[in-house]
């Protein structure tokens, strides 16, 4: 809008990915992203370390972890990784797979493989159609995704976002924790484990996006009814999001308390912090990097975008900070570089994550502010180049953080300023 686990799956599988044929156009095979690659040998060299078999099914899959988990959202960025580092889709094809050869009998997909006690509660992140859709466009093979079992999976899968884990029937999906949205500690917007307090602004604007990539997934299979349903779906979640989700007043996007008249957290202390914020109705007043989510699904207006560019994300006294950018506001009272005793995961506060710096930048880029993008896609590579390969970068100093050397989406970072000289983004969803 405003841009410029059967014997008999598994033989299917296997005589899919056999018969898998690779276009021979795409972006993968430009000569100067090749050059690129020359450039980075130490990049192929990482990445082979993430390569991993499931035991159940056999299917070899890429992962950033060498614990082996295969996760949801991390499963998107690293396929345009392994598409920019000119791989075959196998792995990226394979992760899809597995997720959906995991799937309940309502739907339910745990968000990694292998699951543990607190995964297995926490539905996959809405990314599937988005990955699949990625692999039709650029290698022309969609066999894999659109025969009736792969595709009726994707739809019930999708369809326990919109449905299930909206229990309120307000439109807008709820997310059970901070670790769930991936941003594991960002707690005061997310709860803590099976909380599940938060109508979230990135969920929802990750479901936005997951409709119209399975609309245009349906459209490919020839049934256009279903998908104009998923199309008339994402634009009615859009339209809701703007209506529930934005506050005029601040000019920002906030998550949704799911019980505004009730405790926020059931796990924090009725007298804690998270639980006594200065609530703006039923909004958390939060301020996350998730909240740009508005801009990469082009939820937002113009003018909403406009605001929240000009009056948050280049302010320093926001998200521009000197290793932009962060992953919660500098105005923040939970702006911390160090943990509080009840964090868990990794640190989405004073810290800057290359994945969501990879949302924005194409935020950016569909809204027409080509001039801003471009900062970000040169901050974001500079940091990659001069802190290392790292799971996530301190925000204050650049530092790198966690994982070294880490194998995950932090490389797409080396390719930022390659995709900022494109014409095309392989983020798009045309519809």
């Amino acid at each position: 809008m405003y841009r410029k686990k059967t014997t008999g799956i598994l033989l299917v599988l296997a005589s899919l990915c056999t018969a898998a044929t690779v276009s021979a156009q795409g972006l993968r095979n430009r000569e100067d992203l090749s050059s690129l690659r020359a450039s980075i040998p130490e990049v192929e060299s990482l990445m082979r370390k993430g390569i991993m078999q499931e035991e159940v099914s056999g299917l070899y899959y890429y992962t950033g972890y060498s614990y082996r988990t295969l996760y949801d959202w991390d499963q998107y960025f690293e396929a345009i990784l392994q598409i920019y580092m000119g791989w075959s889709p196998d792995y990226i094809k394979n992760g899809v797979l597995i997720f959906l050869m995991n799937q309940k009998d309502d739907g339910f997909i745990a968000r990694s493989v292998p699951g543990n006690e607190w995964h297995d509660a926490e539905h996959v992140k809405p990314f599937l159609s988005q990955i699949a859709l990625m692999v039709v466009k650029e290698y022309g093979d969609k066999d894999w995704i659109l025969g009736k079992d792969m595709f009726s999976r994707l739809q019930k899968y999708l369809d326990y976002w919109l449905v299930k884990m909206d229990s309120d029937g307000n439109g807008l999906s709820e997310w059970m924790s901070a670790p769930h949205t991936g941003m594991d500690n960002q707690h005061e917007r997310a709860g803590w484990w099976l909380d599940r307090c938060c109508e979230g602004v990135d969920l929802n604007c990750y479901l936005v996006r997951e409709c119209r990539a399975f609309a245009a997934l349906a459209a490919m299979a020839g049934k256009k009814k279903l998908s104009q349903t998923y199309l008339d779906k994402a634009e009615e979640k859009a339209r809701i999001i703007r209506e529930k989700l934005y506050d005029p007043e601040d000019g920002f996007y906030y998550d949704r308390r799911l019980h505004p008249e009730g405790r926020f957290s059931a796990t924090a202390p009725v007298i804690s912090p998270t639980n006594n914020q200065a609530w703006k109705g039923d909004l958390i007043p939060v301020r996350s990097i998730s909240s740009f989510a508005v801009l990469w699904s082009e939820v937002a207006t113009e003018e909403q975008a406009a605001r929240m560019v000009r009056d948050y994300l280049f302010n320093p006294k926001e998200f521009w900070t000197p290793a932009p950018l962060s992953t919660l506001s500098r105005s923040c009272p939970w702006y911390v570089s160090t943990s509080y005793p009840t964090d868990m995961g990794c640190s989405w506060r004073a810290n800057t994550w290359i994945p969501t710096n990879y949302m924005v930048y194409h935020g950016l880029r569909y809204y027409g502010m080509k001039e801003y993008a471009s900062l970000v896609a040169h901050y974001t590579q500079k940091l990659v180049k001069e802190a290392g390969n790292r799971e996530y970068y301190s925000s204050e100093t650049g530092e790198g953080c966690g994982l070294d050397p880490f194998w995950g989406w932090s490389l797409l970072g080396h390719f930022m300023e390659f995709e900022d000289s494109l014409e095309e983004d392989i983020t798009i969803i045309d519809r």
